[in-house]
């Protein structure tokens, strides 16, 4: 169980994330990561609490109106540096990850990554396994010439994610260039929740996240659930899609009610 975040607006996202995570430090205590991009990607990571991560100098190196932000509650993996999210790839466009859940066919999808596809693991987290399932399902696609038609190819790599894995898993993707991406699990295990604001000039910004908690204070209008089986693509030129791709049974996580999420959140209605 951890916590997730991902914001995608016209001003620069860094600060917003900072604080995002703040109000999800509950959901992991362990570890948290801040990836963002503008013509490339920047990222800061480290163990520990939020507040001791980052810093006002490692915060101005965060640039970019993209991010995406995890803050880490180990169920699966190591506890080193390298098992820290999100997690990024630079093929295709160049692809961050941050995860909550936990892949039940771990060990079975491992061994197909990397005897079957060739390609090298560099940590023992589930949530490496599912990047890289998504990336190589979405770089199998040509160059796409429309936000439509990546929303497709989006599609068909979410779609590829749900046929090869087993649990629960809800993320937050930034691919640079591209925009931002939500999916969650088709059993809709973990929460993820998703709002918007408007601005002045009649721009809207957009923030998934596991909780509505920072909501409020950030000025986010809570706009319901990511639903289970469900994709949303905000695309850089702020263009919105999304499409429920196949749920199955709801059987969210009853941990989440009684344990795991603040009092103060909204959470599958």
């Amino acid at each position: 169980m951890c916590g997730i975040v991902g914001i995608q607006a016209h001003a620069p996202v860094a600060s917003e994330l900072y604080d995002s995570l703040i109000h999800l430090q509950h959901r992991g205590q362990d570890a948290a990561g801040i990836i963002t991009y503008d013509v490339r990607m920047h990222k800061e990571k480290g163990q520990g609490l939020v507040r001791d991560i980052f810093s006002k100098e490692n915060m101005k190196l965060l640039t970019g109106t993209v991010g995406i932000g995890h803050t880490r509650y180990p169920t699966h993996g190591g506890f080193g540096h390298g098992e820290v999210q999100p997690f990024w790839t630079e093929v295709p466009y160049g692809i961050a990850l941050g995860h909550n859940g936990n892949l039940v066919n771990y060990g079975e999808l491992a061994r197909e990554i990397q005897e079957g596809e060739k390609r090298y693991l560099n940590t023992t987290s589930d949530t490496e396994v599912l990047l890289h399932i998504f990336a190589s399902a979405l770089g199998q696609n040509g160059s796409p010439d429309s936000d439509e038609t990546f929303f497709s190819q989006i599609c068909d790599a979410v779609a590829s994610v749900f046929h090869r894995t087993s649990g629960s898993y809800s993320a937050v993707v930034a691919i640079v260039g591209k925009g931002l991406v939500a999916f969650r699990d088709p059993h809709g295990i973990r929460p993820l929740s998703r709002g918007e604001r408007n601005g002045s000039n009649g721009s809207t910004d957009h923030i998934f996240a596991s909780e509505t908690t920072m909501f409020h204070s950030l000025e986010f209008e809570p706009k319901g659930n990511v639903e289970p089986g469900e994709v949303y693509y905000v695309s850089d030129s702020g263009n919105v899609f999304s499409k429920q791709l196949g749920a199955a049974e709801f059987t969210p996580c009853i941990f989440e009610y009684v344990y795991f999420s603040r009092p103060d959140t909204m959470m599958n209605d």
